[in-house]
C-alpha cells in the first residue's frame, strides 16, 4: 500500500503538470544560455527524473 502512494505521488495529474512546466522551463533556459540542443535535452531530462523522484519522496513521507 505505501509503495503504491509512493507512485501515486510521482504520477499524480498535480505533479505531471508541474513537472512539465519544469521540463520546459528548463529546457528554455539551458538552450538559450548554452546555445546546444542536445546539451539542454539531457539537463531537461536528467531535471524531470530528478524531481519525480524528489517529489514523490517528499509528498510520500509528509503523508505518513
Amino acid at each position: 500500500m505505501k509503495k503504491r502512494r509512493f507512485l501515486y505521488h510521482i504520477f499524480s495529474p498535480k505533479s505531471i503538470r508541474i513537472r512539465a512546466a519544469t521540463f520546459t522551463w528548463v529546457l528554455f533556459c539551458s538552450w538559450f544560455w548554452t546555445g546546444d540542443s542536445m546539451k539542454s535535452a539531457g539537463l531537461s531530462l536528467s531535471v524531470l527524473i530528478g524531481s519525480m523522484l524528489i517529489q514523490g519522496f517528499f509528498e510520500w513521507l509528509y503523508d505518513n
